[in-house]
């Protein structure tokens, strides 16, 4: 085996020590510089999508703070709305109210009126009647001239007074 020629030893060793240095040459020179370039080129936009994702992550916590103070301002909004409304609503039903007790107080005092003139009719009529009565009766009793049907006005008129 020539590998074991200790005569060839020599020259095996100076081409394995030219070989290992143009080996590490290339390496160092070319290789390396690639890789490290790459991994240089990787880790910076590691480090961009990095701190990308902290100002994403960060406007999105402020989108959120702002959504949810919106919707608390909107809420509060609409209670205070809802509130109005309701108010205004009890308003609105507390003016008809008192615009129908209001008409139904009219109506009522009218219809009272009304009937305190039908009785006052009512009886004037029945006075009138009684007198007119009251003098047929009192003709065929045969008493024409002692009684009138002024007298029996006067007299239903004065018993009227004091009930």
């Amino acid at each position: 085996m020539p590998q074991l020629d200790f005569s060839t030893f020599p020259s095996q060793a100076f081409w394995l020590v030219v070989s290992f240095a143009l080996m590490w040459l290339v390496m160092a020179k070319m290789i390396v510089p690639k890789i490290t370039d790459i991994l240089n080129q990787r880790q910076r936009k590691i480090d961009d999508y990095l701190t990308a994702a902290g100002e994403f992550k960060q406007t999105a916590e402020e989108a959120l703070e702002k959504y949810e103070r919106v919707l608390r301002e909107a809420n509060a909004e609409a209670a205070e709305n809802l509130r109005k409304a309701g108010e205004e609503l009890e308003k609105k039903i507390a003016a008809r109210e008192a615009e129908k007790s209001r008409r139904l107080a009219e109506a009522t005092a009218e219809n009272e009126r009304r009937t305190e003139e039908n009785r006052r009719q009512t009886m004037e009529q029945i006075e009138n009647i009684a007198a007119e009565l009251a003098v047929r009766i009192a003709g065929r009793l045969e008493l024409d001239g002692l009684v009138s049907a002024e007298d029996v006005a006067k007299t239903a008129g004065r018993r009227r007074e004091h009930e």
